[in-house]
């Protein structure tokens, strides 16, 4: 057989024993972005409750300025501002953490800031932003499930809101990309310190139909519950859509490479059947020529 043949059959071989894999992995990035999916939308019903508690209780409040706006105290800050990048732990996503940490540098640099440190999530972006020369001052690997728990992200936001009310800076932004139109992704911005709590029409409704709340405790110590809780479930609904994009970056990028290897089989497999051809005509050939029915010329 030729070397063609033979190059062939191997490249054919590799490439049958790979696209099960494709598929596998597509299915595990399609059932991961749905889940990060349905999460977002349970968590938004828990961040609306947390509204709803918080602007309940507000009005019983003796001061609505904490202490910290109150008495600020320069002398603990680490930095003005916190600069949170989210990436992701795994690859076979493209761009998805390259685009990301270019764009971050680029509306680092468009900002006014007095003073900053840049913090990154996913051992990806991480190695992204080294390759930049970014200069780290905090970074995390995320863990080896497919999604952070939100007490995960509960306990990671204790630590930044602690850190936050000792004065050690005074705001606290995340960048991080979205999905958009179902397959693209985009840059995004949100700010999670300092917190302002948003009113959905939903809760204005409710608000309208229900009667004040009886309250027989501490309004402070409820408030300060609840706000811990809210900020550690904006931050976990940001976490998720940075997921949900960076697996349905994944998936598509999968389905293009399964797409690329069936049409390798299917020319591997022309290239294959063209060379049996020759080989069989050939045979055939050597066969009358030995049989006398043709001239061996």
């Amino acid at each position: 057989m030729s070397q063609d043949f033979e190059s062939a059959a191997s490249k054919l071989t590799n490439l049958q024993a790979i696209e099960p894999l494709l598929s596998t992995l597509k299915t595990i990035s399609m059932g991961t972005w749905q889940t990060a999916q349905k999460r977002i939308t349970k968590i938004n019903k828990f961040e609306e409750s947390y509204s709803h508690i918080i602007n309940q209780i507000t009005p019983y409040l003796e001061i609505k300025l904490n202490k910290r706006q109150l008495t600020p105290n320069k002398k603990t800050l680490v930095a003005e501002t916190i600069i949170l990048i989210l990436g992701s732990e795994r690859g076979l996503c493209g761009k998805f953490n390259e685009s990301l940490a270019e764009r971050a540098v680029d509306w680092v640099n468009a900002q006014s800031l007095a003073s900053y440190q840049i913090w990154a999530i996913g051992k990806r972006m991480i190695r992204a932003l080294d390759r930049m020369n970014v200069q780290l001052s905090w970074h995390k690997s995320l863990t080896r499930k497919e999604l952070l728990s939100y007490s995960q992200s509960y306990l990671l936001t204790q630590d930044w809101l602690g850190q936050y009310e000792e004065n050690h800076f005074n705001s606290f932004i995340l960048l991080f990309n979205q999905m958009i139109n179902g397959r693209n992704f985009h840059f995004s911005t949100y700010k999670l310190l300092p917190y302002e709590v948003v009113t959905p029409a939903l809760i204005e409704k409710r608000e309208e139909r229900w009667p004040p709340p009886i309250i027989e405790t501490d309004p402070k110590g409820i408030y300060r519950q609840i706000i811990h809780q809210y900020i550690a479930s904006s931050f976990y609904q940001v976490l998720l859509r940075s997921t949900a994009a960076e697996h349905a970056a994944r998936y598509y990028l999968l389905e293009k490479a399964e797409e690329n290897a069936e049409d390798i089989i299917e020319d591997l497999n022309r290239i294959i059947q063209t060379e049996r051809r020759q080989k069989i005509t050939q045979q055939v050939q050597e066969l009358a020529v030995g049989a006398g029915l043709l001239d061996n010329k």
